[in-house]
């Protein structure tokens, strides 16, 4: 009983303390879902759903008269602006009740690809993914994937990490966070952005109408407000050492419809041919984070321990 009630305090310290973003995530996810993408145009197929996690299809290049078309798993036609403003849904049964997860995406063009098997630390999620394209007129900060999670409790705290990895850039020397090279992604919320729907919305509002940013090391020219940043490319061992480096994890709280938003928006180092100008996404958790009133019992729970084991002290 000791421990149980030790994990518990411990667990829900380290939530309440661990505010910044962070690549594992500390709770238990109760939804972990593995968006699988393909170019069908381009002769790809679906891979692998990670075990343990949900399948999430959004796939591109699809003939319509092919008897396996599903509307509500065209991404290429059906996942976003102008065209299609809803984007793709699907619901998820989880311990915490049906889960509704829409994902759209804003961009130049919207696409998925499937990269094929690698010896990252999970190659099922990472090798696939659903992406929405930069202009290249334009510069960073209008481009972004979108995630509404409906279905869950009003006001709730939760822990929200996504997955962002290109596996087609693989080079050595992408180990390097500093590399001109190197592609990011930058995550934020609905409430962080203050409202603002996207963080092109943020920019409209905040910089100027159709406004973007260059690129920096160190995304020092990002001036959207932001989680924290993903590193997308690298080799595969800086997954199979740590499966979720290509990954962030941070609090968000959902609305009072029951609602969690969070956008994820390319944000490199610079430019040039292992940039990734798309943002993308591989998968996502989510996690309950202990109400202020279950870490109070812990904490009551723990003393009553200490105080008891203080008493058999005294009588022995």
């Amino acid at each position: 009983m000791k421990l149980k009630l030790l994990a518990c305090l411990s667990t829900a310290g380290a939530l309440v303390l661990a505010t910044a973003a962070r690549a594992a995530p500390i709770t238990t996810p109760f939804l972990a879902v593995d968006v699988n993408g393909a170019n069908y145009g381009g002769g790809q197929t679906v891979g692998p759903t990670l075990a343990g996690y949900q399948p999430f299809n959004a796939f591109q290049g699809f003939d319509q008269f092919d008897p396996n078309y599903s509307p509500a798993e065209d991404w290429g036609n059906l996942g976003g602006p102008p065209t299609a403003p809803n984007g793709l849904s699907k619901t998820f049964v989880t311990t915490e009740g049906n889960i509704t997860a829409n994902m759209i995406g804003v961009g130049l063009n919207l696409g998925a690809r499937n990269r094929g098997a690698n010896t990252g630390g999970i190659s099922a999620l990472q090798q696939d993914f659903a992406f929405a394209q930069r202009d290249g007129a334009v510069g960073f900060g209008r481009n972004y994937v979108k995630l509404v999670l409906a279905g869950l409790v009003p006001n709730q705290t939760y822990e929200f990490t996504g997955f962002a990895r290109e596996a087609a850039f693989q080079d050595p020397t992408l180990a390097d966070p500093n590399n001109a090279g190197q592609s990011f992604q930058s995550w934020s919320d609905l409430a962080m952005l203050g409202g603002a729907d996207g963080p092109a919305a943020w920019m409209d509002a905040n910089v100027g109408a159709g406004q973007s940013y260059q690129p920096a090391v160190g995304g020092v020219n990002n001036p959207i407000p932001k989680k924290g940043r993903s590193q997308v490319a690298g080799p595969d061992s800086l997954s199979a050492s740590d499966p979720y480096f290509h990954s962030l994890s941070f609090l968000t709280t959902a609305d009072p419809s029951g609602k969690v938003t969070v956008y994820t928006w390319s944000d490199p180092n610079g430019f040039g041919s292992t940039v990734q100008g798309a943002s993308l996404l591989n998968g996502f958790q989510l996690g309950v984070v202990p109400e202020p009133a279950s870490i109070g019992l812990c904490a009551l729970g723990l003393a009553g321990l200490i105080s008891t084991s203080r008493r058999r002290s005294r009588l022995n």
